[in-house]
């Protein structure tokens, strides 16, 4: 898997390759990796297309994932792919509104529910040359959140993960250039994890392109990774990215900010605004060994536009605020306990009790264990 900057977990990352084991199958070398946890949520209210007696608690299997790789060498092949089930909750909405499990109607995912058991990243790497490879199949995005809990520092993920692709279907050309790292890539739309109403609006794009570039700024002394990202659907949405994070010691933190555009036919049939924006702040403070405390502030604008479909509210602009702070505890380096709060505040009462009754901000709270391997 790569390195992403931004909101991307590095330490839960690097922590399930160095633990992951090796096995030997016909002579070659293949890496296992994934994790399993489990957690227990609570939430005040939820998003308001949840069905009423949705549930305010109970226990879930966050993931269960599976994954071999095999890195490729130079003029060689290699391959990853991770099989899992997990479970989604976000800020904004609960695992089973964005799986649609207990909603009037939202499409929001285009792979599948996440709690399927089947792919969620396969693909074949072809490096032709040193610092050039080609990877083609099920892609993650190179910018935002991991799909999956323990790729993250939070339990929740948060707004912007809504309105990003998250998964896609294509092919992607990377190239190391050593101080500065740039990808292009493309695919059809359709595997996006996340993706505005379409259904609802008549418009469905058929493909995508992306571009990106990536670099580090300790040439200039500082030790920042920053990163410019654009994904632009044909006739869908455009998004344009920017992304830096860096290590300082005891504190890590992370900045994603993203702007949305709607391209002239999905424009056209909103008949609303154009464009919509968002950023997120990330920390990560580090107290003293196996303690760490994860904390996310963000803010994201609707502008009366679908582009964020989870705060979308069409009939005025609609804004939110988020906070989410994630106390953790590692007894080893595989291993993970912790507990999250998070609290969104909302322009509009976008969301609803279990009576019901609307309101304009939701308070959740989970407690989570897992295991890397």
């Amino acid at each position: 898997m790569k390195k992403v900057l931004g909101l991307a977990a590095a330490g839960l990352l690097a922590t399930t390759a160095a633990n992951a084991g090796q096995i030997t199958v016909a002579n070659t070398d293949i890496t296992l990796f994934g994790g399993v946890s489990a957690a227990y949520n609570a939430q005040n209210n939820d998003h308001s297309i949840a069905k009423p007696g949705f549930a305010k608690d109970g226990f879930s299997v966050n993931n269960v994932i599976v994954g071999l790789t095999k890195p490729a060498q130079d003029g060689g092949i290699g391959f990853t792919a991770a099989f899992g089930s997990w479970e989604a909750p976000t800020v904004v909405a609960s695992s089973d509104v964005v799986n649609g499990r207990n909603t009037l109607d939202l499409n929001l995912i285009g792979h599948g529910k996440t709690t399927e058991f089947k792919p969620w990243l396969a693909f074949v790497t072809y490096k032709p040359v040193a610092g050039l490879s080609v990877d083609a199949g099920l892609l993650w995005a190179n910018f935002g959140e991991r799909p999956v809990t323990i790729l993250n520092p939070h339990i929740t993920r948060g707004v912007l993960f809504t309105a990003n692709p998250v998964v896609m279907a294509g092919a992607r050309a990377s190239y190391d250039a050593g101080i500065a790292k740039v990808y292009v890539g493309t695919g059809k739309v359709g595997a996006q994890l996340m993706q505005p109403l379409y259904k609802n609006s008549g418009v469905t794009p058929k493909t995508y392109i992306e571009a990106g570039i990536t670099g580090n700024l300790k040439q200039v002394g500082l030790p920042v990774d920053v990163g410019l990202h654009t994904y632009n659907e044909a006739g869908g949405r455009d998004i344009y990215a920017l992304t830096a994070g860096g290590d300082l010691g005891i504190v890590s933190l992370g900045l994603e900010v993203n702007y949305f555009k709607a391209d002239k036919a999905l424009k056209t049939v909103q008949k609303n605004s154009d464009s919509a924006w968002g950023a997120a702040l990330c920390a990560n403070v580090k107290p003293m060994a196996g303690i760490q405390i994860p904390v996310r502030i963000e803010y994201a604008d609707a502008k009366k536009s679908q582009l964020i479909p989870t705060i979308a509210y069409t009939e005025n602009s609609n804004s939110v605020w988020t906070f989410t702070i994630t106390p953790t505890y590692n007894p080893t380096k595989n291993t993970f306990i912790r507990a999250e709060v998070s609290y969104v505040n909302s322009d509009k009462k976008i969301f609803v009790n279990d009576k019901e009754n609307p309101k304009d901000s939701r308070t959740t709270g989970a407690v989570e264990l897992g295991f890397l391997f």
